[in-house]
């Protein structure tokens, strides 16, 4: 139980970071010493470790998402919760779910936080509670798959003041991962004293939210919003995380980019906060796509949304305030400068100080040049598998 008072929030992507939440390419809840073969898993675990490492020489306090859903199973209620949301995902007759679902519950929990991290096979169910299929096994013999990618547990969820919104993919993608983030967040006892709420919804995790992926959503600046319209985010989403940021005062300007029809995947891709006057961005592009402002009356209702009447960068400083934004063009540098920007995604600890994976050390000079202290490096083309990061290695739980 962590003492009263904790705080879980985060003014914005370049405060002063104090907790973080990750996880390691393994599910190990309990912190034990395992041996893993010489092999790339272990030199992911090995990058993940020095990763933690940094963020605590850093004075973070680095929380495990395995270790929290291990002390959240311990409760009946959120074993109840997460086992009926989890087993609803699967395909085929689930006309024996209620007989699995006990059986899961009555697993210890170290077993269970296993079952729902890296999976459980349809073999490994008791012979009397076999799932029936339509002919062939379906997904590989998984009962329960793994969860996909959970070291870049960044793309879960973010939190946004004091505020949780979680990634909600679109209906026909799993919502593994977002019923697992919701889980934790709702019954794990190191948030009981957090007094957050949860956007869109109520507990974070209901079906009928539309597509949204928090890499789309970005804090420049305390009460300054910038959000993309993309594959993984719905027009539909953005409006309703709006109503709730101005009804609740966490924000008081929010602009949009429209990135459907680009290269880009998310946000991140060409717009990235990196210290309360520098941010590290794709120009070519800002100036091309169509860029929107969100108002909001004095009751903080959503009055209207507008086609930017000067470019989103203006739109951008008078909205921060400043007339001084420095402004790093990713695109615009020889290789293999480009490049390494492209992929830079550091964690910024505090405004203008960062961690980055080393191989991205042809970018750092001009960094530098620009005033960005690279505070510690570490190698991480084994935990990244895209060679981005580390910032979606880690959720920033706390920062100021």
């Amino acid at each position: 139980m962590v003492k009263a008072g904790t705080a879980i929030s985060v003014i914005d992507d370049i405060g002063v970071l104090k907790e973080a939440l990750v996880q390691g390419p393994f599910c190990n809840p309990l912190g034990e010493t395992t041996g893993l073969a010489e092999d790339e898993s272990q030199e992911a675990a090995q990058q993940h470790g020095r990763l933690v490492r940094e963020l605590e020489t850093a004075g973070v306090t680095v929380r495990h998402l395995d270790a929290q859903l291990y002390s959240a199973l311990g409760f009946a209620d959120a074993r109840d919760w997460i086992l009926e949301r989890r087993i609803s995902e699967l395909k085929g007759d689930q006309s024996g779910s209620c007989d699995i679902i006990s059986w899961l519950s009555e697993q210890p929990a170290q077993a269970l936080t296993g079952y729902l991290m890296d999976g459980m096979y349809d073999a490994d169910l008791p012979a009397g509670l076999a799932r029936p299929h339509e002919g062939a096994t379906q997904d590989d013999g998984w009962f329960i798959a793994p969860l996909a990618n959970v070291a870049n547990l960044g793309g879960w969820f973010c939190v946004i003041g004091g505020g949780v919104l979680l990634s909600q993919p679109e209906l026909q993608q799993s919502r593994a991962a977002a019923i697992t983030a919701g889980a934790v967040l709702n019954f794990a006892p190191m948030f009981d004293q957090s007094r957050f709420e949860f956007w869109l919804t109520a507990d974070g995790a209901e079906r009928s939210c539309p597509p949204l992926d928090v890499n789309d959503i970005a804090m420049p600046g305390e009460r300054v919003c910038v959000a993309a319209i993309t594959k993984g985010t719905s027009v539909r989403a953005l409006s309703l995380l709006a109503e709730s940021l101005f009804r609740e005062n966490k924000a008081g300007t929010m602009l949009w980019l429209d990135l459907t029809g680009t290269d880009c995947a998310c946000l991140d891709d060409c717009f990235l906060p990196l210290s309360r006057e520098c941010l590290l961005v794709d120009m070519k592009l800002l100036k091309t796509v169509n860029s929107f402002v969100v108002r909001a009356n004095h009751r903080g209702a959503v009055l209207a949304i507008e086609a930017c009447r000067t470019s989103f960068v203006d739109e951008l400083a008078r909205s921060m305030g400043t007339a001084d934004l420095v402004l790093i063009d990713m695109k615009r540098q020889p290789e293999p400068v480009a490049d390494a920007l492209t992929r830079l995604a550091p964690i910024v600890l505090s405004p203008g100080r960062i961690i980055a994976f080393e191989e991205h050390a042809a970018a750092f000079r001009l960094l530098e040049q620009h005033g960005v202290e690279i505070v510690s490096t570490f190698p991480g083309a084994a935990v990244s598998g895209q060679g981005k990061g580390p910032r979606g290695l880690m959720t920033a739980l706390h920062a100021t």
